[in-house]
């Protein structure tokens, strides 16, 4: 992870440039560069990779660090791997990895492509260094964090009993993460353990993450789970079927996550039908 630092060197503050040593000696980072890299890793984590992709081309163009290339090259393959273009993605990878052949981020961001290539024997192979490379780390937090992105590829790939490994891992190591309990309950609702994910929400909720994700997460999942005990997607025949208090339990999460913002036409269509 790429991280903004001061540093005494020789009774010199240097500040307003990141320092560091690497393989060809000592280098910096503009703040310019720092502050491109941050948004454009804020605009991948938004699902905006074009934009993305842009501003991460245009680093690799601007700043000549190994410290600025080494997240630049692992934030443009995240953005072509949240595009779909995994050949592209596995080349800047691979191309992070010159730089440094032990950057987790690079590293992940390989196996995804592979992944997305069918390559899943490699892709095997790269997580498992991956998570090696993970456990050698003492910062818990981050050791977090890296689980639970294997735990989110996991579930993309639907191999949910691994993701439910990896999301606990993760969970274990950083317990007060709310946005790890989101995660959680994300991938039991797409393994469609309904009950499961309601409890995963619930605990974020309780933990302080009373916002919309968390309150839209615990709607969704309640809906497909009466969805699924009364076998209807219709709304009007959900509502025909459900007892009283099942009605309650809804609206009343419903009515909780449009108060804390929550935007969704879905569940709003559903609130009208169920909730008169």
């Amino acid at each position: 992870m790429f991280m903004k630092k001061y540093f005494v060197l020789s009774g010199l503050v240097v500040v307003g440039l990141t320092v560091t040593n690497c393989k060809s000696g000592l280098v910096t980072t503009s703040n310019g560069c720092y502050n491109l890299i941050q948004s454009s890793q804020a605009q991948n984590r938004a699902g905006d990779y074009t934009s993305a992709l842009a501003n991460f081309n245009e680093i690799l163009k601007k700043c000549d660090s190994y410290d600025a290339k080494e997240p630049a090259y692992s934030g443009k393959a995240t953005a072509l791997n949240g595009l779909g273009q995994y050949n592209d993605a596995l080349a800047a990878a691979n191309e992070g990895l010159k730089l440094d052949k032990t950057n987790v981020e690079s590293l992940f961001e390989k196996a995804n492509a592979e992944l997305g290539l069918g390559m899943n024997t490699e892709a095997k192979a790269d997580l498992q260094t991956v998570v090696s490379l993970t456990e050698k780390n003492r910062n818990t937090a981050q050791r977090a964090t890296i689980y639970a992105k294997i735990a989110a590829l996991n579930s993309r790939q639907k191999q949910y009993g691994d993701a439910q490994t990896n999301i606990q891992q993760a969970i274990s190591l950083d317990p007060n993460n709310t946005d790890l309990y989101i995660l959680q309950g994300d991938i039991y609702s797409s393994a469609g353990n309904f009950s499961s994910s309601i409890d995963s929400y619930n605990a974020a909720i309780a933990k302080g993450k009373n916002d919309a994700s968390a309150w839209k997460g615990k709607s969704e999942a309640l809906i497909k789970m009466y969805q699924s005990k009364y076998g209807t997607n219709d709304a009007n025949t959900l509502s025909a079927k459900m007892n009283a208090s099942e009605k309650k339990n809804l609206c009343g999460t419903i009515q909780s996550g449009l108060a804390a913002g929550m935007k969704s036409m879905d569940i709003e269509m559903s609130q009208l039908a169920i909730c008169k």
